[in-house]
């Protein structure tokens, strides 16, 4: 198994994982860090359409972590 693949099944581990997450932060925390890895593996791969849209998920998860963070210090 090469890096690539590798790092594409930790990028499935976490995607998964967050499937199995009730808590919101902690599930887009987790989805976040998933899609991250799948930008690393759509550079690596060099797949525009996975980096694509995994920089929209990226730009999604962040926006909504941070709403949630903002309204859980309220």
């Amino acid at each position: 198994m090469n890096l690539l693949e590798i790092i594409g099944w930790i990028a499935t581990t976490f995607i998964i994982s967050s499937f199995l997450i009730n808590d919101m932060i902690r599930l887009r925390s987790v989805n976040l860090i998933g899609a991250f890895c799948w930008l690393i593996y759509g550079i690596m791969a060099d797949a525009s359409s996975i980096i694509f849209l995994n920089v929209v998920i990226i730009a999604i998860q962040t926006f909504k972590l941070w709403g949630l963070l903002r309204k859980k210090k309220n």
